[in-house]
């Protein structure tokens, strides 16, 4: 299981522009019962959405990935979008976000290539730059 999140404690005003740009989790879960179903999906607790999907589903339920995400339903739609031809219905809780994979290695290293872009990525470009203007340098 991998898990990205270090966000416990903020106070109010962060916490309102988070809601704001849609900082949830994106998590990818497997079930005992129903094996090469894998369902990708959102929330703001992994662990209460485990425990909702659990309830609803025969099995035990398992979290294979999951980190935060800015935009993250926007991402989770998109993930929808590519595996839609892949999709397996299921009953109860979350059940058109289940998807038939062997293994669920592609939206994992998918999502954690886009984590590592995210919080690595785009603020080494944006220092780069700022530095740049602080020191006179000319485009």
């Amino acid at each position: 299981m991998f898990r990205f999140d270090y966000l416990t404690s903020l106070n109010y005003n962060m916490k309102r522009l988070l809601v704001k740009f849609d900082y949830r989790f994106i998590y990818v879960l497997g079930n005992t019962r129903y094996l090469f179903r894998y369902k990708i999906g959102i929330a703001k607790s992994v662990e209460n959405r485990t425990r909702s999907i659990e309830s609803s589903l025969r099995g035990t339920t398992y979290e294979i990935f999951a980190a935060r995400f800015f935009f993250a339903r926007r991402i989770e739609q998109f993930l929808h979008t590519v595996y839609s031809p892949l999709n397996a219905r299921m009953k109860g809780s979350g059940k058109t976000e289940w998807f038939w994979m062997i293994l669920p290695v592609t939206p994992t290293v998918f999502l954690m290539v886009l984590w590592i872009v995210q919080w690595c990525l785009i603020p080494s470009i944006v220092a780069c730059l700022a530095y740049l203007v602080l020191h006179g340098a000319q485009f």
